[in-house]
Formats: C-alpha cells, structure tokens, sequence
C-alpha cells in the first residue's frame, strides 16, 4: 500500500474543498509546482493530481499548470478532473501522465470506457465518488441512481484494472475514512483500489494498513498532510 500525496487546483492555486463544496474552499499554495517537489522530496513515490475547475466545467482548465508539475518531477503522477474525450486523456498522457482518471465520462458509458482501455490498458483509472449511498459525477454535483458496488462492477467489465474510491462525506473534514464501506468494497471486487478521504492522521493509515486488504493498493491523502496533521514520511512508512 503506498501513500499518494493529493494536489487538488482551483485557477492555478493548491487547494482542497470540504466534501465536495466548492463553496468550502481552503487555498495552501499559489505555487501547485513547489508542492509537488516538497512531496517528492519527503519520499513520496506518486501524485495525484485533480484539475477542480476541469470536473466541475466537464474540459481541461488547468492543463497548462499540472503539465509543468508532471514536467518537474521525477516520479509518476495521476491526473484527474474533467477529462471527457479520448483527445483529453491523450494530452496529459502525452504530457507524461503515468495514469489518468476518468469520473463523469465513465460512469454510464461502458462504450467510451471500453474503447479506452482497450486503446491505454492500465492507464485509465476509474474515480468511484459516492454520497448517501449513491454515486456521484459532474465534480460531485450530480447524484446517480448507482451505488459504489454496481459502479465498480460496470467498470470491471469494461476491463478497468484500478480504481479510485472516495466517499465525499468524509473528503476533507479530517474525521477518519469510512472504513466499513472501504471494508465491503475491498470484499466484492478484485479490482485495486485506491482509498481516499477522510484520511486525519497516522491513526487513520494504520487502519487501512489493518485492514489486510490485498487490492487496497493505496491511499490518496489531501488537507490532513497540508495541514500537519500527519507527517508524510510517518505515513509511508506505517503504509508499508
């Protein structure tokens, strides 16, 4: 299980939003590039990285931004936030993405899906954010009639290799994940997942870690390393 430092940007800026609100913003960094080298320089091994103007707009808003990010680091990152059409997906991949994630574009639309993993294999990740139950797309805006289990079995089906899992009530507000859902998802598929929210410190990481889950590959944590609450090399090294 390796731990994934989040940058979240809104108009060139790190921030992180309060389960999904982009009326809840908290703002860390103007400077998205010199956080990516601080994370790399703590030890992590990936980066996730979410253009929050491109899923809430559904096309590419910050590509210039997280393109220089992917550029000055040495280690892979992940991109994800309003990617909606093959040409996105190539972009950043070409830009040297090791890995894109798709939310809106997939869900409901195992066609699209399938002509991509077939075009990209592994590099096509799909994001699985729920609320209440039920999942939700469009920058967590728009609720579908899809629960977590009937998403992640969509997407097996359509050949996806990893997925991303995050239950927007716990993004963001430093209370622990929701370890029994995680628990029942880990159980149901044999898909990798990615856990992220919730994530309040090193407390946190050794209950997934405890979890004993062979396809809980990783954890995505956002305001909880921003603010200190838990120290990025302590968090790798509980992980491993």
């Amino acid at each position: 299980m390796i731990v994934i430092p989040a940058i979240d940007i809104i108009q060139g800026r790190v921030v992180r939003l309060q389960q999904g609100d982009f009326t809840k913003e908290r703002s860390y960094s103007d400077d998205p590039v010199e956080v990516a080298l601080n994370w790399q320089a703590k030890g992590a091994g990936f980066l996730h990285i979410v253009d929050l103007d491109g899923a809430r707009e559904g096309k590419i808003k910050n590509g210039d931004t997280i393109s220089r990010i992917i550029k000055s680091v040495r280690i892979p990152c992940e991109v994800g936030g309003g990617l909606r059409t093959v040409e996105d997906v190539e972009y950043f991949l070409k830009e040297g993405a090791e890995r894109v994630i798709l939310g809106t574009s997939a869900i409901g639309n195992m066609d699209f899906l399938k002509k991509l993993v077939f075009r990209f294999g592994g590099k096509i990740v799909v994001s699985i954010d729920f609320k209440e139950g039920r999942v939700v797309k469009r920058g967590w805006l728009e609720k579908t009639g899809l629960t977590p289990v009937d998403a992640i079995e969509q997407v097996r089906k359509a050949g996806v290799g990893i997925i991303v899992v995050t239950d927007i009530a716990t993004d963001g507000v430093l209370r622990g994940p929701n370890i029994e859902i995680l628990r029942k998802i880990l159980a149901v598929t044999d898909i990798s997942v990615v856990a992220s929210g919730g994530i309040s410190g090193l407390g946190d990481v050794k209950k997934l870690k405890g979890l004993g889950a062979k396809n809980l590959k990783g954890i995505i944590i956002g305001r909880a390393l921003y603010e200190g609450k838990i120290d990025l090399e302590e968090a790798i090294e509980a992980a491993k």
